[in-house]
């Protein structure tokens, strides 16, 4: 194995996209192989990159939330065929919003039921407005406070903007899992998380929530100035789609940092089993996460977003279908997610190798990911 070229990368060519600093590692048959720190966490002050610095995983947390609902699928509790109304009754009698022929809007019934297996796999025809005056109206009358289960039963105000099933949507879906969760489990989404998976695991850093603590080991916080090519400092505490106090977001919500998600993608990439011996799920239900989900017309919308090209989408992960669309050198199989501020996870039970790749500034996926990923398989040849 000879990492200098991923170095090379992680030194220079971050630098060269404005990527103020990162954090990777990579395991390879549950044993740590690669490890290393680039850039600055403070591009203004000079400041290293801490490797223990706590960041928001955003989109990262959807992984944590379909093992949860893999489990509950494990133990008979949820069935993907199960109509969402089952779980909320808000979700009955749901409306679409569509265009006529003569570019006008219609708001109409839906055709068809949502289900969970619509949910997992981005297909339930919701999106991704933190706006939308469900929130907005929970905000108002909780005093900021948002309970999990009063934001999810909100998301049914709203119309949707095509038919469950039907296409590809990136979207809140798994917030609504996020509060599936909750009823079927009846505990608090961050209590199942940590008692079935962080506390198994020995992912004592990961959580949702930002205390005094933890927000004096949070790195700083970017967006990408795609017209001055530069990052631009934002706050710290800045999530926009964690809403309130008491809102747990299935979606987006979780603060974690580098060693303990790459403990996750371990017990991932090695169908279910951690490091440390325990199992967070069984090689069946790992192999039926990472199982693409979407007809060819889904399919074709999911593979318009740069960084997937040749993936399938599995529950809450992509899946690598076809590597030779893009050029990507990693097996079929490897699965896992990324998040908004560029956080990467990769699993892959077919090599055994585990990466997790930490930033804190987003806009560059479609550039960054696919280099990343080849440099690291071309690094740990044999």
């Amino acid at each position: 194995m000879n990492f200098e070229p991923l170095k090379e990368f992680l030194d220079t060519c971050l630098p060269m996209l404005a990527v103020p600093g990162s954090d990777t590692v990579i395991y390879k048959g549950h044993e740590e192989v690669f490890r290393y720190q680039s850039g600055y966490d403070d591009i203004r002050l000079k400041t290293p990159v801490r490797p223990d610095a706590l960041y928001h995983m955003y989109s990262i947390t959807k992984v944590s939330t379909c093992v949860a609902a893999t489990q509950l699928i494990e133990r008979g509790e949820i069935m993907i065929t199960d109509p969402v109304c089952a779980y909320f009754p808000e979700f009955k009698n749901i409306m679409v919003k569509v265009k006529r022929e003569d570019g006008t809007e219609e708001i109409r019934p839906a055709k068809t039921t949502l289900l969970v297996k619509h949910l997992l796999s981005m297909t339930a025809g919701i999106d991704y407005n933190v706006a939308r005056p469900g929130i907005q109206r929970v905000k108002t009358a909780t005093g900021g406070r948002c309970p999990t289960l009063d934001i999810v039963r909100a998301l049914a105000e709203d119309p949707f903007i095509f038919d469950p099933g039907t296409n590809y949507q990136y979207s809140l879906a798994l917030d609504i899992v996020g509060g599936i969760i909750e009823l079927v489990s009846g505990m608090r989404l961050s209590d199942y998380m940590y008692e079935n998976i962080f506390a198994p695991l020995e992912m004592h850093n990961t959580s949702f929530g930002l205390t005094d603590s933890k927000l004096e080991r949070l790195a700083t916080q970017y967006t990408y100035d795609a017209k001055n090519k530069c990052a631009v400092e934002v706050r710290k505490d800045f999530n926009n789609f964690v809403f309130g106090s008491e809102y747990d977001s299935g979606g987006a919500g979780l603060i974690s940092c580098v060693d303990d998600q790459i403990l996750l993608a371990d017990a991932l990439t090695h169908k279910g089993k951690g490091k440390n011996g325990n199992r967070i799920l069984s090689s069946y239900g790992v192999d039926l996460m990472r199982t693409n989900i979407l007809d060819e017309v889904c399919y074709n919308s999911f593979n318009k977003i740069a960084q997937v090209k040749g993936y399938g989408y599995g529950y809450g992960v992509r899946t690598n279908l076809h590597p030779e669309v893009a050029g990507n050198l990693m097996p079929v199989g490897e699965f896992g997610w990324d998040g908004a501020r560029l956080s990467y996870m990769s699993c892959c039970p077919e090599s055994g190798i585990s990466i997790f790749h930490a930033e804190h500034m987003g806009g560059l996926h479609g550039t960054v990911i696919p280099r990343l990923r080849n440099l690291v398989y071309s690094c740990i040849d044999d």
